[in-house]
């Protein structure tokens, strides 16, 4: 989003995700008319809302995704099928997602391998959560260096003083045999790394395999005014509390009174998953959840010229007042 300098109205950007990856519209594009669903039978435009599968003129025509972790989510009962962007997820992502109307919830054996995301005074971020697991996240580039002790023992340097945690550092009893012709020798994961001796704590950390403390995500769909009913229900309360770091939602839905940091649904997932690659696994990115915002981005472009680049949408209109009032309300509890 940005601002109309001339009429000072916040306008919906042409390119919302400059930076992402997005498969092109062209089919959706083509659809002129309502098609029927394959499983139903009932007429939709792109794809069921309640089958969570494309239309027959879009069956094998659209992007597939697959996530790195299986999510649920958890619908409330009032959230409208046709407005919610959660559907998004069970079409694009149908093998690693499933869609629930609460309050029906599903039965989880084992709490500890599941995490909510929800904001709240308990939960904690991922990188903290993986901290918690005991495992390594090195924030810091710190080198460890190659040195000779008086036995004429090459062994690695204790250089990061201020980071406690480093898996190099408090290892204790390393082998003598670790460093031979410039290279430092640990085995960093199953396979095991050649490490080159100018490896910094940081870069070990990322050539290390994390593995995540769980194996599965529950996300609440509904307006933020609706959460309290399911996030309150006993059946969620035992499980670990995740929060998402903090972004500006690029949602054309009107919710009242909540700022451009409360994110729709979609949008949560995808940077959910993004920061879940980030820290468990060890390929570089290479847009492969992008597409989780393929229907998205294709309808942000529709608003977009249909109400005049969003200078008459209500969501746009009360973001910069509400976001004013959340301004001055942190400066003067500072």
């Amino acid at each position: 989003m940005w601002f109309d300098k001339k009429n000072c109205a916040k306008i919906m950007e042409e390119t919302p995700f400059p930076d992402i990856k997005i498969s092109c519209h062209d089919v959706l594009e083509s659809l002129d008319d309502r098609s029927e669903c394959p499983n139903c039978h009932k007429s939709r435009k792109y794809y069921c809302y309640t089958c969570y599968v494309p239309v027959k003129d879009l069956e094998n025509k659209i992007p597939k995704v697959k996530l790195p972790v299986k999510i649920d989510i958890i619908k409330h009962p009032s959230e409208i099928d046709g407005k919610s962007t959660a559907i998004h997820a069970g079409v694009l992502a149908k093998e690693d997602v499933n869609i629930y109307t609460y309050p029906c919830i599903p039965d989880y054996p084992d709490t500890e391998k599941v995490v909510l995301v929800f904001p709240s005074e308990d939960s904690v971020t991922l990188q903290e959560l993986a901290g918690m697991a005991d495992y390594t996240y090195i924030k810091n580039t710190q080198t460890t260096n190659i040195v000779e002790n008086e036995n004429g023992v090459k062994n690695l340097d204790k250089q990061c003083s201020n980071r406690t945690d480093c898996f190099e550092c408090k290892d204790e009893n390393l082998d003598k045999n670790i460093y031979e012709n410039g290279t430092v020798k640990r085995k960093l994961t199953d396979e095991g790394n050649d490490l080159p001796r100018s490896e910094t704590c940081e870069n070990m950390a990322k050539r290390r395999k994390i593995e995540p403390p769980f194996d599965r995500v529950i996300f609440i769909d509904s307006t933020w005014n609706q959460t309290k009913r399911i996030y309150s229900d006993e059946r969620l309360k035992g499980f670990k509390k995740v929060e998402l770091k903090s972004r500006k939602t690029k949602f054309w839905r009107h919710q009242r009174d909540n700022p451009e940091t409360h994110l729709s649904t979609i949008e949560a997932i995808y940077y959910f998953v993004r920061d879940f690659h980030d820290l468990f696994v060890l390929d570089t990115y290479n847009g492969e959840y992008d597409d989780l915002l393929y229907f998205f981005t294709f309808m942000y472009k529709k608003i977009r010229h249909i109400y005049d680049g969003g200078k008459t949408l209500k969501a746009y209109q009360q973001r910069p007042e509400k976001n004013k009032k959340e301004k001055s309300k942190a400066e003067n509890t500072s």
